[in-house]
């Protein structure tokens, strides 16, 4: 019995978009050097219901990340598609070269920064810890004539960018933003 790829699992369950988004892993994947060259992606409800894409590891039975797309995303369009793998893709790239996976992190900015420029086709100057700030406020414990200062330094949160960071690339397309032709996407 041959072997049978990933895509050819996915063609057979999910049609066109099991397709294509083997097609937009392949696309991304010069960005993502030490990424093998299949993956097994998968379509359907993504855990928690809410996420477009999800990629885990750790599962004894893989032998390394699996990544999920949710089907309701294939009807925006092929290139919601393609952020969500290049997104997705990163966290795996994250998985396999042994840093950290989650958004807030020095290694999610730094690979932000470094891929914008292929992915979104213009540079973005994010940086983490942007979210909050150092202020003086009133000290709740002066007293006049006592040992305590009139104030103190707290931390504060103020507006950042580190919600779009979180769910780059798509967050940074501008409003109405033409995400092409949807995809078929066979649901169950």
């Amino acid at each position: 019995m041959s072997e049978i790829s990933y895509r050819t699992a996915a063609e057979k369950l999910w049609g066109q978009a099991g397709a294509y988004v083997h097609e937009a892993y392949a696309r991304h994947l010069p960005l993502f050097p030490g990424l093998p060259e299949e993956m097994p992606i998968v379509i359907g409800i993504t855990a928690y219901g809410g996420c477009v894409g999800l990629t885990r590891a750790g599962h004894p039975a893989l032998d390394g990340p699996r990544i999920t797309i949710a089907s309701n995303l294939f009807a925006v369009g092929r290139r919601r598609v393609d952020d969500t793998m290049a997104h997705e893709m990163l966290h795996a790239w994250l998985i396999t070269t042994g840093k950290p996976t989650e958004h807030d992190t020095d290694a999610w900015y730094r690979a932000v920064r470094e891929l914008s420029p292929a992915v979104l086709g213009h540079a973005l100057a994010v940086e983490r810890g942007t979210d909050r700030k150092s202020v003086r406020v009133p000290n709740p414990n002066y007293a006049p004539g006592g040992d305590e200062p009139r104030t103190v330094v707290r931390k504060v949160r103020v507006a950042s960018q580190h919600a779009k960071v979180a769910t780059w690339p798509s967050a940074f397309r501008p409003e109405g933003f033409d995400y092409g032709k949807p995809i078929s996407c066979p649901t169950y």
